[in-house]
């Protein structure tokens, strides 16, 4: 292969092999021991990962450090028929394609959008907490202390409100989308929800559209060709996701002190390019929150970009984490989290002092 090729196929189809090698990631990591691609010490700390996704991440990680000379190796084992017998998704892709692909292209090469700036940017997070006519949302304000903590280890500047009306919602962002600067914007909203939008104190509704519309090219030329992200923390609607297999004699589970964050609402993701927009939960469904812990969906995503950034895995492979974690969890009750994309590269965002 030539330079980089091996290396830069398997960055390319990152997600392609999380997903498919997470099926069974202890074979994948003991074929990678025996063909002596990882030493014993990491083959141990990579057999002591409980997760699936998270074992893969991690055993790509180690071999992409590892150079070009690695990563060729490691394609190659790919293609043995004992690893397409347990990985039969394998077969005639890209990724083990032979030939080698052809030289990636000075376009192709462009992939990561460039995140210089110490601020990176502005992470706006506005937390709902006390509501006129609805439920305290218990718990919301340890979703936003790591939400904070977590985006200014990232390099941001993080502004944060609380108990906002749709109106006053509306008017802040506007005043956002005016000022700000940087290489990335991240905003995160926190509160109930129904079929129209994201609802203020006031019970009053504020259209995701309307949240992200003054960040967009035409309204905030200087955040034009830049990642905006949009995390949103908040029920879609009000039915259970169930588990495949429920155990129908425990009606007294884990879930008997979570809370749901309000009634249905809808997202599309805009036309916009650039813009990410992750939902804790699919259209129709109840969104958890422990009132003493805060959401299952704000804790993963903090937990991941924690575990995950500092060794520049892209956000789009942290989500696909997040949804396996919070997807897991509960017993009766289940969450899947979604996140919809406009955007034209990868995203990489490095703790401030990496």
């Amino acid at each position: 292969m030539g330079e980089k090729e091996s290396f830069n196929r398997i960055r390319q189809n990152k997600i392609f092999l999380l997903e498919t090698l997470s099926e069974d990631p202890n074979i994948i990591v003991q074929h990678v021991q025996e063909a002596n691609l990882i030493s014993q010490r990491e083959y141990k700390n990579l057999s002591d990962i409980t997760k699936r996704e998270e074992k893969v991440i991690s055993l790509l990680d180690i071999l992409m450090g590892k150079g070009e000379k690695t990563c060729c190796q490691f394609i190659d084992l790919l293609r043995q028929e004992k690893i397409l017998e347990d990985f039969p998704k394998l077969k005639n892709h890209v990724v083990i394609a032979f030939p080698a692909m052809p030289h990636t292209s000075p376009v192709q090469e462009v992939s990561q959008y460039k995140i210089e700036q110490i601020p990176r940017g502005v992470c706006v997070i506005i937390n709902n907490v006390d509501f006129a006519t609805m439920k305290e949302r218990r718990g919301s304000d340890e979703d936003q202390k790591c939400l904070a903590k977590v985006f200014h280890w990232l390099g941001f500047k993080v502004v944060e409100h609380r108990n906002k009306t749709a109106a006053e919602m509306k008017n802040l962002l506007k005043e956002v989308g005016k000022t700000v600067d940087g290489d990335c914007f991240v905003c995160c909203t926190l509160s109930h929800g129904m079929k129209e939008g994201v609802c203020g104190t006031d019970g009053a509704v504020i259209s995701v559209d309307e949240i992200r519309e003054p960040f967009n090219g035409n309204n905030c030329q200087k955040l034009a060709g830049k990642p905006k992200l949009f995390f949103i923390q908040a029920c879609r609607g009000n039915r259970n996701q169930q588990r495949v297999h429920v155990q129908a004699d425990a009606p007294d589970d884990e879930e008997s002190d979570m809370e749901v964050d309000g009634d249905d609402f809808d997202i599309t993701i805009p036309a916009d390019t650039d813009f990410l927009i992750a939902r804790s939960t699919t259209d129709g469904h109840s969104s958890y929150r422990n009132p003493e812990e805060g959401s299952w969906f704000i804790q993963s995503l903090c937990r991941n970009l924690k575990q995950h950034c500092p060794k520049g895995t892209d956000i789009q492979t942290i989500l696909l984490s997040v949804n396996n974690e919070v997807s897991r969890q509960g017993l009766k009750s289940k969450q899947m989290p979604v996140h919809e994309v406009a955007m034209r590269m990868k995203l990489v965002l490095l703790p401030a002092n990496h």
